[in-house]
């Protein structure tokens, strides 16, 4: 059986690897290229992640590239998925004192799918600088402050919020870009955390009865939850 760290290189290999190929496709770079974001012309995704402080010595200049990024993402999946790219090592470091916490729980998969969300719900008109370091922060205290409080006043069955399954990105226009709007939607309207994410579960390449394998549950519950939580987003997008 893979031990955490066998599941968290594979997972983090996998950001990494797509993150690789997107750089290899010149409209993905046309596209980031489109949104006038950086003061300095980017030849490479990997030029504009340094741009916005990726391993670079912080800057303002960093925070405000940033900032901006993640106010496109506000209607952009691809902007996301590079803010997402930005924060890994952050990511990884909490991922790292989180699971010596308490190793019953898959950290990177929580953290992850939170900081989707956080980057998604970030408002940048009220928390302009230090972005990084508050969107880390964000999905921190969305994966484990508060589930553990959750758990601190009740003993039932919590379904923790999987991973997004990160899209492979979509053309511009495409029905995968829609259903993403529409989610955000749902969820600045209302929808609960847990709802969203086992949405994004399906839009990924496992079964039904994988996933319920991970949550403990049988494929029929899932498919009750699934249908409640796609009752609920019809509603909150409407």
């Amino acid at each position: 059986m893979p031990t955490f760290n066998d599941v968290h290189r594979q997972l983090s290999t996998r950001l990494d690897r797509e993150w690789d190929q997107l750089g290899r496709r010149p409209a993905v770079l046309a596209r980031a290229r489109s949104w006038e974001i950086t003061a300095k012309p980017f030849h490479s995704l990997d030029e504009l992640l340094r741009l916005a402080g990726f391993k670079v010595a912080p800057s303002p200049e960093a925070d405000e590239t940033l900032r901006r990024l993640v106010i496109t993402a506000a209607d952009e999946p691809l902007a996301a998925r590079i803010v997402l790219q930005r924060l890994l090592p952050g990511l990884l470091a909490i991922v790292r004192r989180e699971q010596q916490r308490d190793r019953s729980v898959d950290a990177f998969d929580l953290i992850i799918g939170e900081a989707w969300l956080a980057i998604a719900n970030y408002r940048a008109d009220r928390r302009p600088t230090q972005v990084a370091a508050r969107l880390l922060n964000d999905a921190r205290h969305r994966a484990f402050t508060v589930t553990r409080r959750r758990q601190d006043r009740s003993c039932e069955d919590v379904v923790a919020p999987a991973s997004l399954d990160l899209p492979r990105l979509p053309q511009p226009g495409s029905t995968f870009e829609e259903l993403t709007i529409v989610l955000s939607a749902a969820h600045r309207a209302g929808l609960a955390a847990g709802d969203l994410a086992l949405v994004c579960d399906y839009l990924g390449s496992r079964t039904s009865i994988a996933l319920a394998a991970e949550r403990n549950i049988t494929p029929r519950t899932l498919r009750n939850r699934r249908d409640r939580a796609i009752g609920r987003v019809r509603v909150l997008a409407a």
